[in-house]
């Protein structure tokens, strides 16, 4: 089960201009070999119409930082601590549904993988015209 904890007054200030703004988070993964540490205490600040670059060597949690903004983790074997706010709205407590309005329309997520990236089977107009024309009908 997924654990989610939220620090009171751990918030962002109001007038702080922040889009996106991540505080203290930690995630860890339970595996049967103990527990990972997959980040560990980051925080940052992206402001709108601004871009922020994560870089960091392999393993270092540049990817899952990434899918825990977009809440795209395994509840069974993640534990979440800290706060995400995106354009106002705290993620880690979001529900599913709040989430999937955010995804496509707020924030999204190109893969790495190149298999998941995208698919050959559809046009690649077909695949980013998808998100928009499901968040604005």
């Amino acid at each position: 089960m997924t654990t989610l904890t939220k620090e009171s007054g751990a918030g962002v200030p109001a007038d702080s201009g922040a889009f996106l703004s991540v505080r203290d988070l930690y995630v860890r993964f339970k595996t049967e070999d103990g527990v990972v540490k997959a980040v560990d205490g980051l925080s940052f600040d992206l402001e709108r119409g601004k871009t922020l670059g994560i870089v960091g060597e392999s393993g270092s949690g540049k990817s899952v930082t990434n899918l825990t903004v977009l809440g795209l983790h395994n509840p069974m074997f993640t534990t979440i601590e800290g706060e995400i706010v995106l354009d106002g709205q705290e993620l880690i407590t979001a529900r599913e549904s709040e989430l999937e309005k955010v995804r496509g329309n707020k924030a999204a997520m190109i893969f790495q993988d190149p298999l998941t990236a995208l698919s050959p089977y559809y046009t690649v107009g077909r695949q980013i015209a998808e998100p928009f024309m499901k968040h604005t009908g």
